[in-house]
């Protein structure tokens, strides 16, 4: 059968107005003629997905040579593809692409250094790589500086308790991408019950990022830093709209075995909230691993901040101690509702599981709570709108009576 009798019906009779397309598993040698027959059939497809065990080198030289057919193509996600110079240069010089994502098959990404120009990927505003940090070190290396991109999600590792290549990596994308705006760094490790959380020093460049907007950052330790840290970030990021500092989900060492993370109790005061709504009140999204166990003085102030527009609060693995005195002081920094979540990962288990299940329930009471309260709040605020706009008719009636009495 050919490619193009194996071609789907849909790719077929909707090929002219199919803007996305996904290609799963491909057959050994197969890319090449299906990607060339997509670029006639489906000359308008923007989004292209590639998925599936490692290709061939067959096959990823044929995509290198595909990529340039599909004219109108912007993003491309591939966990099948190796990474070549080829790779990057047959991106280099697409028109269209501006985002591009991939996952290596392991860490097994070889260090790209050699063959690769220094333009190769001066194009793409997007970025996307889970790959180790010597071969990301590599990459960003070969490279002069990056004006157009503004976005990176890096996923890497494996991490020990030697730090340099990730120190490294920081460094490099400060330098080579001048107006990053959204960071995103998965970190993982090879040795993670002998590791430690990540602390400020560890990602200290990135405060020289003025434009950054969203910022995430998790490791299997966690990152630990203090309030007085947070406020350096924050006086570092004007425009920050996104923080999250938390664990990462799972950890996978060299080998691909997938561990649990290393918990240690926060230390993270609640009343970091405070500094940031004070320094930064457009914030939208937060995450963060909070100590909510010491006892809260709930005595309403009118000099107590408020974020103006939180869209998402989230705790994960947070410890609490008095669900009622939480949420009252939670309702009482925002001006709005917002998300309150608490997400576990899965692969925890035994003592630490069990208390974290019970963190978790206090929680989700205090999510309850803060509902009630925040429906609360509006009841009265539409209250006082309703009564004042009574007396505000009652008081204008009174005055055409005094008016008309006058005349």
């Amino acid at each position: 059968m050919s490619i193009q009798e194996a071609l789907p019906p849909f790719l077929i009779f909707l090929g002219p107005s199919i803007a996305e397309l996904g290609l799963r598993d491909p057959v050994p040698g197969g890319v090449d003629g299906f990607l060339a027959h997509v670029a006639h059939s489906a000359p308008r497809v923007q989004n292209l997905r590639i998925e599936g065990d490692e290709i061939s080198d067959a096959d990823s030289a044929a995509l290198e040579t595909s990529l340039l057919r599909l004219e109108k193509l912007e993003t491309l996600r591939s966990s099948s593809t190796r990474l070549t110079p080829a790779t990057w240069n047959a991106i280099a010089q697409h028109p269209c692409l501006t985002y591009a994502a991939f996952e290596a098959q392991g860490w097994g990404y070889a260090a790209p250094s050699v063959g690769i120009q220094p333009g190769a990927f001066e194009k793409l505003e997007r970025l996307a790589i889970r790959a180790s940090f010597d071969f990301l070190c590599s990459l960003l290396e070969t490279q002069h500086e990056l004006s157009a991109l503004t976005h990176v999600v890096l996923e890497g590792g494996p991490m020990g308790q030697g730090r340099s290549e990730f120190h490294r990596l920081c460094k490099l994308l400060v330098q080579k991408l001048p107006i990053l705006s959204l960071v995103r760094l998965v970190c993982h490790s090879n040795a993670v019950r002998a590791d430690k959380a990540l602390e400020l020093g560890d990602f200290r460049p990135f405060l020289r990022c003025k434009n950054l907007r969203y910022f995430h950052l998790s490791h299997p330790c966690g990152v630990s830093v203090t309030a007085s840290e947070i406020g350096e970030l924050l006086d570092a990021w004007p425009g920050i709209k996104m923080l999250s500092l938390e664990y990462a989900p799972y950890c996978v060492d060299s080998v691909g075995s997938i561990h649990s993370i290393k918990w240690t109790p926060p230390t993270l005061p609640l009343n970091v909230l405070d500094t940031i709504a004070r320094k930064r009140p457009k914030i939208r999204q937060l995450s963060l691993v909070l100590d909510a166990t010491a006892p809260i003085k709930n005595t309403s102030t009118s000099l107590e901040p408020q974020f103006e527009c939180l869209d998402e609060l989230k705790v994960s693995l947070s410890s609490v101690g008095h669900p009622a005195d939480v949420a009252s002081f939670l309702a009482r920094r925002s001006k709005t509702p917002f998300a309150l979540k608490f997400e576990m990962p899965s692969n925890i288990s035994g003592n630490l599981r069990q208390r974290l299940q019970d963190d978790k329930k206090k929680w989700d009471q205090i999510q309850e709570h803060l509902q009630l309260l925040c429906d609360q709040k509006e009841r009265l605020e539409e209250e006082f709108r309703l009564r004042l706009q009574v007396e505000r008719t009652r008081h204008m009636q009174e005055l055409r009576e005094v008016m008309a009495s006058t005349q």
